[in-house]
């Protein structure tokens, strides 16, 4: 085997050049602040200038997440749709290459592979291309997406064999039950609601998000409507009696997305070359991979069990935001807002069900280079000298540990927070007025929107708050 440090310090160079890529701090925070400043169209243009300065190919999907959403809370929702449709279809087809290609990939970092999304990520784009699409004045496409999210969620349960904690999405629910009945599809309304009754029940559990107070009187609303009298005592029996509101009149539901969703950072981790090995004794590789795992056996024989190996596994933090409560007014009523999507709580219990297949992976992946490094380490010692050996290792060593960054990869300009506010109000023009306050009930801030409201319609509204 021929040797070159001119070779050792370019791939040493490349592995902290991708370290220094994978860690977008700077970006993100000039995005947030753009967010935070209300400044929505500028944050869509810098999203499109950092197209593949910031993104890239591996990336792509992320590119259309953030300009999709940044178009949506920009108002440009025929833009955000059309982000929208192409990273539903790179979601697909990288999920697709992911289930096939995963099992014999193990040597290469999570890092290195396409970026195909969280499953609540998957299922938040046809959340936000419906409300798009309502916005638009098109609700049956609306619906489109509506039955899209639900062959979705039934995928998570059926064909996948997912066993994460998230397989249903209360809050898609939600609002597709109201897309339904907006547009006099009372059965799918039902349905939609019912499923989001079970929903909640597992919202409240697993991140402390209650059911909405409107949902089971929409329900029973729904049911009575059909004539599914079973459904009703049954609602009732689980829920309490329901003041189910009127048929009649008109409603304003106010939709806001509140503050950053968390981020993800490196989580160091380190373990002796002789615990870590196990790991690689439970992985299955093949082909070309499973040659370099037997050539990672035989070398390791020679690895005292005491050395350390250094890893990175990705852990959430959140990100502060000062505006917790949100209400809203008209005249002399006013609604309180509700949590009804916690992505921030979704998100880390997303990573916290799969942590242990990652570090499995991370680690086997971690000990084996760790065994190749220490080879090659050995013979150019053989070669160039006892000193040449050991800056060789240290060289391979730090560049490992480089490329062993966590992927901290996520859909970055997502709100940590949906919340709901509906106020019925009579058909006709009306201001409404979204008022901010901290955890202490301070008010912070005012957002006063106009809304036109239609008799027996919902008419929704968005907002987005970031401060």
């Amino acid at each position: 085997m021929v040797f070159s440090f001119r070779k050792m310090s370019s791939f040493l160079v490349c592995a902290l050049l991708l370290a220094s890529c994978a860690t977008k701090t700077a970006y993100y925070n000039d995005l947030g602040n753009l967010v935070s400043n209300r400044k929505y169209s500028e944050a869509a243009n810098l999203i499109e200038q950092s197209k593949e300065k910031e993104y890239g190919k591996k990336n792509a999907l992320l590119y259309y997440l953030d300009r999709g959403m940044l178009l949506h809370i920009a108002g440009d929702y025929a833009a955000s749709n059309a982000a929208f449709e192409r990273a539903k279809q790179l979601a697909a087809e990288y999920f697709t290459k992911s289930v096939t290609t995963e099992a014999s990939t193990l040597l290469v970092s999570d890092n290195m592979r396409p970026y195909y999304g969280e499953d609540f990520e998957r299922a938040l784009i046809n959340v936000f291309s419906a409300l798009n699409y309502v916005f638009l004045g098109k609700e049956s496409e609306a619906l489109v997406e509506a039955r899209q999210v639900d062959h979705f969620l039934k995928t998570l349960q059926v064909d996948y064999g997912h066993k994460n904690t998230y397989q249903e999405d209360a809050f898609a629910r939600y609002l597709m039950g109201m897309l339904y009945e907006n547009q006099g599809q009372i059965n799918d309304a039902f349905i939609s609601y019912r499923k989001a009754l079970d929903a909640y029940r597992m919202y409240e559990k697993a991140f402390g998000v209650p059911c909405p107070k409107d949902l089971p009187g929409d329900a029973v609303r729904t049911a009575r409507r059909m004539g599914f009298n079973a459904e009703i005592k049954e609602i009732e029996k689980t829920w309490g009696r329901t003041e189910s509101s009127a048929d009649a009149g008109g409603e304003a539901v106010v939709v806001v997305y509140n503050g950053f969703s968390p981020e993800k950072i490196d989580s160091f981790f380190e373990i002796s070359f002789g615990r870590g090995w196990i790991y690689v004794d439970q992985v299955n590789a093949k082909g070309e991979e499973a040659q370099k795992v037997e050539q990672a056996r035989g070398i390791a024989r020679s690895i005292l069990s005491k050395e350390i190996v250094r890893m990175a596994f990705p852990k959430y933090t959140p990100i502060g935001y000062r505006v917790k409560n949100i209400g809203v007014y008209s005249g002399g009523s006013s609604v309180p807002g509700t949590v009804v999507e916690d992505i921030g709580a979704i998100a880390e219990k997303g990573l916290e069900d799969r942590i242990g297949r990652i570090r499995a992976r991370t680690i086997a992946r971690s000990v084996i280079k760790f065994a190749l490094a220490k080879n090659i380490s050995q013979k150019v010692g053989d070669k160039k000298g006892e000193v040449a050996g050991w800056l060789a290792k240290k060289l391979l060593t730090v560049a490992a540990t480089a490329t062993e960054l966590a992927d901290k990869r996520s859909w970055r300009s997502l709100p940590d927070k949906i919340i709901l506010a509906r106020m019925p109000l009579p058909e006709g023009e009306h201001e409404i007025v979204l008022k901010l306050a901290d955890s202490r009930g301070v008010e912070v801030a005012s957002m006063p929107v106009k809304v036109r409201i239609k008799d027996g319609k919902k008419t929704f509204v968005v907002a987005r708050v970031a401060q």
